[in-house]
């Protein structure tokens, strides 16, 4: 008995040598496991849920008003907000009192998307010769000086990819190199934490998205770009073209700070017993349901409050064109209300051009009445 003791305990001892290390790495790798799968829901609830946060990854407020404008629109020189014909985004932000813009928009060239070696050639406005490259030594100028001037006074600026007039990169080229190496150049340009893409009808082929999709995935992992969708909706909610394009981000693993729904332009879209302010109310509303069964599709089931931080409206103001009615200021009014009322993660218009008066529209008779409008979310907020 003894012998089979001291046989059995000096079996023991190499036993011990080998694998004690092993259950003992195992054991501190399933307590590291249990602390990651109980904190990092509660790290993400924080950032969804939170209205008066700011985000980790762009330092954006996750629930604002920041309106559109086209930075490639040609504003007389003459004009106290222009420089060099540029609109001056820091006397906008002191008149208007935004703080945050989207501006639009960089497109491929208009006329030599590409060079020789696929390489996409790209420009505010789809002229590659406002940008870094093209180096248009009075235009471009004043759009970099716009930009500065923003951000001296603390502002900043999310740039939108894509827009209606010109294609967008993911449509002259499905090369997912070329797109990594285009977005890289963007942000790099403008050192930008923020980037819209604005998938409007031209550039929503689902196949080509796809290609984006992983190349805006690619690119998210490397520099840790924020990204939002820009996309068109009907009253009835988004048609099965948006939806697709959604899946196709979602399932590239993007991680998607807003999907921004373009609230206007229904056409015989909005029912008798509503006007284009109550419509877009119900566009939204019906998206935010939609917008939970995709992400629960991909394994994350949200509340309503994270559906609608998740969410953005953009209403066309103003005079739009023969086809739709004006969009006035009690409509705009209706939608930042429900808005405020279920805390949507953006409210926008387009654009800061019409509402600043820096271009021309028949419908719009003072400077700011809009953003008066759209101001009372950011004084919600705070």
């Amino acid at each position: 008995m003894k012998r089979h003791i001291r046989n059995t305990f000096k079996n023991w001892t190499p036993f011990k040598k080998r694998y004690i290390p092993i259950f003992s790495a195992m054991g501190t790798l399933f307590v590291v496991s249990l602390i990651l799968i109980f904190t990092l829901p509660v790290i993400t609830h924080q950032l969804i849920t939170s209205p008066n946060k700011k985000s980790d990854k762009s330092g954006w407020p996750v629930r604002l008003s920041a309106p559109y404008i086209d930075m490639s629109s040609w504003v007389d020189p003459a004009n106290a907000y222009s420089i060099n014909g540029a609109p001056d985004l820091g006397k906008l932000y002191d008149d208007s009192g935004f703080g945050y813009f989207n501006l639009g928009f960089i497109q491929p060239d208009q006329t030599k998307p590409l060079d020789e070696g696929g390489r996409i050639l790209w420009g505010w406005g789809g002229y590659y010769k406002l940008s870094d490259e093209g180096n248009d030594n009075y235009q471009y100028q004043g759009i970099k000086q716009s930009l500065k001037n923003l951000r001296d006074k603390g502002g900043d600026f999310c740039i939108s990819i894509g827009g209606q007039a010109g294609d967008a990169p993911w449509v002259v080229t499905q090369n997912k190199d070329r797109l990594v190496e285009f977005y890289r150049d963007v942000i790099g340009s403008y050192n930008v934490k923020r980037l819209d893409l604005d998938i409007e009808e031209s550039n929503q082929d689902h196949d080509q998205n796809i290609v984006n999709a992983k190349a805006i995935k690619q690119v998210q992992g490397e520099t840790g770009v924020e990204i939002t969708l820009t996309i068109p909706i009907m009253p009835n909610g988004w048609e099965q073209k948006q939806i697709n394009i959604i899946n196709a981000y979602l399932d590239a693993g993007v991680d998607i700070a807003v999907i921004n729904s373009m609230t206007m332009c229904y056409g015989t879209g909005v029912r008798a017993d509503e006007d284009y302010g109550t419509a877009s109310v119900r566009a939204i509303t019906n998206s935010v349901k939609q917008l939970k069964t995709l992400y629960s599709n991909h394994g994350f089931e949200l509340t309503d409050d994270q559906a609608y931080l998740k969410t953005g409206a953009t209403f066309s103001i103003g005079y739009e064109s023969n086809l739709y009615p004006v969009f006035t200021l009690s409509m705009a009014n209706t939608v930042v209300e429900d808005a405020m009322k279920h805390n949507y993660g953006l409210v926008s218009m387009w654009s800061m051009g019409r509402d600043a008066k820096l271009e021309s529209n028949k419908a719009i008779n003072k400077q700011y009445e809009y953003s008066k409008v759209l101001q009372k979310y950011n004084e919600d907020t705070n």
